[in-house]
């Protein structure tokens, strides 16, 4: 049986140094054949390598990563599935190897996820939002995507280290969004809705770095809520779990444990101080197993802003209703591809 073509997309905003290893990495890649393509809007400076394609967008304004991937389904059509990476994301040499491996096994999945591990050299407020990502009191059933737990199938998949196969994508229409942050869910709710499903496997992981707690984290999980709600707003059945909820009910709970204290007086400052105390002992727990005490003391601080951000945001989106979804080129393609 001939191995399968696949492409590796990187989806780029501009040049920086962490762009640089994950390039490199790429070009470490054992497996064959492979393409890479790396989307940009301006010409990145690529590794001598006859692997890579930087395919250029000319756009004026800077392009979300769904239109950029869309434009290497565009270029790079001769292939048998697409493996999506983030720029800030670096894969270990066998990497495709062990994602090939996982769809020969289930072939019934539309694709391969695999979890974003966290970087051995990341800066401290990175590594708090780690810890905060892989905490079960952070991600909750959703932790899989950051730390290596045991297969299984599942129809939400963030596109960081994301393999999907071009027949389903090609049913699925593309990426067919402007969404910068939530694109992927986008993708998976289309591809859930024709029957695909995404097998995640531990084996086939990347590493993906975080990003500062403060404002960068924030504002990602803010972005990611927003559309959430925005997909909850049009009806999308996948996004009115109670997973999705549980950030605005751990927030709300926490605001009317400060309420009882205020005005309940001495019977609600005991309720208060008992709620605090339970928090901030689950936050800071885990984490002095493994003796990440710096990390573990600004945990509680960590996980508020985590979950607030998320709430924010997907109130947000839930108010303000969809979000301007643009014809891409996946769109505009001919019949077909």
């Amino acid at each position: 049986m001939a191995a399968l073509r696949i492409a590796v997309v990187i989806p780029v905003a501009r040049q920086h140094s962490r762009l640089a290893r994950c390039l490199q990495a790429c070009a470490n890649l054992t497996y064959e054949p492979r393409i890479i393509c790396v989307v940009s809007d301006e010409p990145i400076d690529l590794p001598d390598d006859p692997h890579f394609i930087n395919v250029v967008s000319g756009s004026h304004a800077l392009t979300g990563p769904a239109t950029k991937r869309d434009l290497a389904r565009a270029q790079c059509a001769d292939v048998d599935a697409y493996a999506y990476l983030d720029d800030d994301a670096y894969p270990p040499p066998q990497w495709l190897d062990e994602a090939a491996r996982v769809l020969a096994e289930t072939p019934q999945a539309a694709g391969v996820g695999g979890p974003g591990l966290e970087p051995d050299d990341q800066l401290f407020w990175e590594r708090v939002s780690a810890r905060a990502l892989e905490a079960h009191a952070g991600s909750g059933p959703l932790r899989f995507r950051f730390v290596r737990e045991a297969p299984r199938d599942c129809d939400d998949y963030p596109a960081f280290d994301l393999i999907v196969r071009k027949e389903w994508l090609d049913r699925a229409g593309g990426w067919a969004t402007n969404w910068y942050g939530g694109e992927d869910s986008h993708l998976c709710a289309r591809l859930a809705r024709v029957g695909g499903l995404i097998r995640y496997d531990p084996r086939p992981y990347v590493f993906h770095y975080r990003r500062a707690l403060w404002p960068n984290h924030a504002w990602q999980i803010w972005n990611i809520g927003r559309s959430r709600g925005c997909l909850v707003r049009v009806g999308d059945p996948l996004s009115r779990r109670l997973v999705f909820a549980a950030p605005a009910a751990l927030i709300a709970a926490a605001l009317g444990f400060l309420g009882a204290g205020v005005f309940l007086g001495t019977g609600g400052l005991a309720v208060a101080a008992a709620a605090a105390l339970i928090y901030m002992t689950a936050a800071i727990a885990p984490q002095m197993e493994v003796r990440r005490w710096r990390e573990a003391l600004m945990m509680p601080f960590a996980l508020f802003i985590h979950h607030g951000a998320y709430a924010l945001g997907m109130a947000f989106g839930i108010l303000t209703g969809t979000r301007t979804v643009r014809a891409s080129i996946a769109e505009r393609l001919p019949e077909g591809n």
